[in-house]
């Protein structure tokens, strides 16, 4: 038995219709339509836009796999204290996820301290910035102040774990009761 060979190709509105007139003709060597005949011919252009829809859905298949696969890098946490993941195509490091963390810390400081937050999530590879605010001033006057604490050289005192920030009470009259922080990195 004979069968058709198809080839992924897509016609739009262009399937023969056999009409009355027409004499039963299969596939042989001089046959109608490059050989395969009258009655084999819309036969061939179905099988021919079936192996064509076929191949773009192999290809939707695998591409909606690497849209799911990217999707599962978006993860984040909304609140006080949350997270924000977020897939990357990174020009030098590829794909990767960057971090995004934020919070609230209720650590109080009465004078020059060094206040540490070990972060929520630990950054797989690298912290790169970190900063703090007062969250709102207490004593006589808000002359108060919360940054990254820095090394002898000036780099930032920050980890994939933990990130050091020192409180500074320029009058000694002020204290930091409470500060919001964000760290980025990946």
């Amino acid at each position: 038995m004979a069968t058709l060979i198809d080839a992924p190709e897509f016609t739009s509105n262009e399937v023969y219709q056999i009409q009355a007139t027409d004499p039963v003709e299969g596939a042989a060597t001089g046959a109608s339509f490059s050989g395969t005949g009258i009655s084999n011919h819309p036969h061939q252009q179905l099988a021919n836009r079936t192996a064509f829809l076929k191949q773009r859905q192999d290809v939707n298949i695998s591409n909606i796999g690497a849209l799911q696969a990217f999707q599962a890098l978006f993860t984040g946490l909304m609140g006080q204290n949350g997270y924000l993941k977020v897939g990357v195509n990174d020009i030098n490091k590829g794909l990767i996820q960057y971090i995004v963390q934020w919070g609230f810390s209720n650590q109080q400081a009465r004078g020059d301290e060094i206040l540490t937050i070990t972060w929520p999530l630990a950054f797989p590879n690298a912290c790169l910035w970190a900063m703090a605010d007062v969250a709102y001033y207490a004593g006589t006057t808000p002359d108060v102040g919360i940054g990254v604490q820095t090394d002898l050289n000036g780099n930032p005192l920050i980890t994939t774990t933990y990130g050091n920030f020192y409180s500074n009470t320029f009058n000694q009259n002020g204290n930091v009761p409470g500060f919001t922080w964000i760290a980025i990195g990946f």
